[in-house]
């Protein structure tokens, strides 16, 4: 079943990353570089944040970031994406530069995607469903936290597409 868990949530990770990936090449590079509103991030920003966080997210699962810990007594599963507010204060580090072009943050993306990708895939039942991280909006099992990330990509790539479309 573990198995099947990590492929299912692979799936969809890869789906909503080529299509993050697709809306951020389509865009003119001025397009994407700039900033919709002075607090707004541009969709190179943007994509900028989700590699890093994709980053971030695959060295946890993968456990060179050592933050997880084995699941506490009595923890079940619980944790729902769509219960998360609508603004997140991320840490300080997952926040993008203040100019970013559009083409390093395509790269940036390519690069996350594949680490991530291979971080999700290598997640088995005793270390996907047994340990757990405690974030600010929860605590989450790896899955869960592997889950998280099409959540994160499919909330920019809307971000991305009521900001930087006419």
């Amino acid at each position: 079943m573990s198995a099947d868990r990590a492929a299912t949530i692979l799936a969809r990770f890869q789906s909503a990353h080529n299509a993050l990936v697709g809306k951020l090449r389509e865009l003119p590079p001025e397009s994407a570089e700039k900033r919709p509103a002075s607090e707004a991030w541009s969709a190179a920003q943007i994509g900028f944040h989700v590699a890093t966080t994709n980053e971030w997210i695959a060295s946890v699962l993968e456990g060179s970031t050592p933050m997880a810990a084995p699941a506490p007594a009595g923890f079940s599963e619980s944790f729902n994406p769509k219960s998360l507010p609508p603004k997140i204060k991320t840490f300080t580090s997952l926040e993008p530069p203040a100019v970013v072009s559009a083409e390093v943050a395509l790269e940036r993306l390519r690069a996350s995607g594949y680490h991530l990708s291979k971080a999700i895939a290598s997640l088995n039942a005793a270390r996907g469903a047994g340990h757990c991280v405690t974030l600010p909006f929860g605590t989450l099992s790896l899955f869960e936290l592997a889950d998280f990330t099409t959540a994160h990509v499919l909330r920019h790539i809307n971000q991305i597409e009521r900001t930087h479309h006419p």
